[in-house]
């Protein structure tokens, strides 16, 4: 059985066998901080919350503040990551990211630039469902993905909007556009006081997390205020979630089981409905969409998107794309 974390008056954590998932809370994880200062001079803060490199019995997880202005070039992690904005705004590539943007992306898949507004920090809660051997910028292992046998990128980001509890004592909501068919799937969770509810069942992906956003829930007859992290192995049942005082509002996340490219069906391409896939991050252009935000129409024919168009999520350029074919 997994390990139950709660802090003590002490800030220290104690360890309690036989419980049924990994409970950490910030307010006792900060006590080992970690303040970085790049080559700019900007300083950012990494909160490790669970597991580190070398073990593969827990994932990780890590709550970090990048620096107003601060950027971190494309890169890529070879385990699937969700990442939750939890303060500020900043972009994703050249999109918009702000509180409550939630990016997930399978292995092996670039993203970025990840960049913090210039008027503001962005606060991040960085998930990896197992180890990773850290993040992956240089060109040349970017350019090698394409060689990498069966490997199936795509990622996705979506703002995340909490729904009116209204008279409801609990409001558990699938968000539609971050799930698959191979387990992924992302919830909003909003509780009254001392309500409780079962999460969904973990065994179905890797594992799944409980991210206490707001108000704190009770574990073990201890309360955990927010922000607090719950993980729950897939080897687990459901984790009863029990609110506390002051309710609870915040995100379940759960991770797909792996994917191969065998794993998933080729879309189709009609003459003049066209769609073209960075082969690197799995963006895919649709000529009947276009990219009206950077200045590319609806029924823009690929031939005519302008050669110095890069890749929205990873920078790629057009030769890094190919056909989507029946």
């Amino acid at each position: 059985m997994a390990t139950a974390l709660i802090g003590g008056a002490s800030g220290t954590c104690t360890h309690r066998e036989n419980e049924l998932a990994t409970v950490i809370a910030y307010d006792d994880a900060k006590v080992n901080q970690v303040t970085r200062t790049g080559v700019d001079g900007s300083r950012n803060v990494t909160t490790p919350l669970l597991g580190k490199r070398g073990n593969p019995d827990l994932p990780l997880a890590s709550l970090v503040t990048f620096a107003p202005g601060r950027l971190s070039t494309p890169h890529f992690h070879d385990v699937p990551q969700y990442q939750i904005m939890l303060g500020g705004r900043g972009k994703l590539g050249r999109r918009d990211i702000k509180t409550n943007t939630v990016h997930f992306s399978r292995p092996n898949t670039p993203y970025g630039p990840f960049t913090a507004a210039d008027d503001s920090s962005l606060t991040c809660l960085i998930i990896r469902s197992r180890p990773d051997t850290g993040a992956q910028h240089d060109a040349e292992a970017i350019a090698q993905l394409n060689l990498m046998p069966d490997r199936n990128p795509w990622q996705v980001s979506h703002d995340v909007k909490f729904p009116d509890i209204g008279a409801e004592s609990v409001a558990l909501q699938a968000i539609p556009e971050l799930q698959d068919q191979h387990g992924l799937a992302t919830y909003t969770l909003c509780m009254k006081p001392d309500m409780t509810v079962l999460t969904p069942d973990p065994s179905i992906g890797e594992g799944l997390f409980v991210v206490v956003q707001k108000g704190s829930l009770i574990h073990d007859n201890k309360e955990a205020k927010a922000m607090t992290l719950v993980h729950v192995s897939n080897k687990e049942g459901p984790y009863e979630i029990r609110a506390g005082a002051e309710g609870l509002e915040g995100l379940i996340v759960r991770f797909p089981n792996p994917v191969t490219q065998s794993d998933v069906a080729p879309k189709g391409a009609k003459p003049g409905e066209r769609s073209f896939k960075c082969t690197l991050c799995a963006f895919a252009y649709e000529e009947i969409k276009g990219v009206p935000e950077d200045g590319i129409a609806p029924g823009t024919h690929w031939e005519d998107v302008p050669e110095d168009w890069t890749c929205p999520d990873c920078a790629a350029g057009k030769d890094g794309f190919e056909l989507l074919e029946l």
